[in-house]
C-alpha cells in the first residue's frame, strides 16, 4: 500500500517546522553522522525509511535512516519520527 502524498507532505512539513529544528538535527547527528550544526531537513518519508537532507558549510548530502516498524499512515509517521528520536537519546 502506498502512503498518501498528502500525509507524507504534512508530516515533512510538521518535522521541519523552526520548532522541531534542535530535534531533527539532533536525530541526524547521532544516526547518520551529521556534523554540529547541520541544516538538517526531512524530505521524504517512504513505508521503510525518512529521506533527510544535511546541509553544512554549503555542500548537501541526503541520507536515508531506516524506521523501527514499517510506516503505513500518518499516524504511523510522527510515531516513526519520535522512535527515531528516541533512538537517538539512547544510543
Amino acid at each position: 500500500m502506498a502512503l498518501d502524498p498528502t500525509d507524507v507532505r504534512g508530516v515533512c512539513d510538521y518535522m521541519n517546522d523552526p520548532s522541531m529544528t534542535d530535534h531533527m538535527r539532533f536525530i541526524a547527528e547521532k544516526l547518520a553522522g551529521a556534523e554540529l550544526e547541520s541544516t538538517v531537513l526531512l524530505v521524504d518519508i517512504t513505508e521503510s525509511t525518512g529521506a533527510f537532507t544535511i546541509e553544512k558549510n554549503g555542500k548537501t548530502r541526503e541520507v536515508s535512516i531506516p524506521w523501527t516498524f514499517p510506516v503505513t499512515n500518518r499516524k504511523d509517521m510522527k510515531s516513526a519520527l519520535f522512535a527515531l528520536l528516541d533512538k537517538a537519546l539512547l544510543g
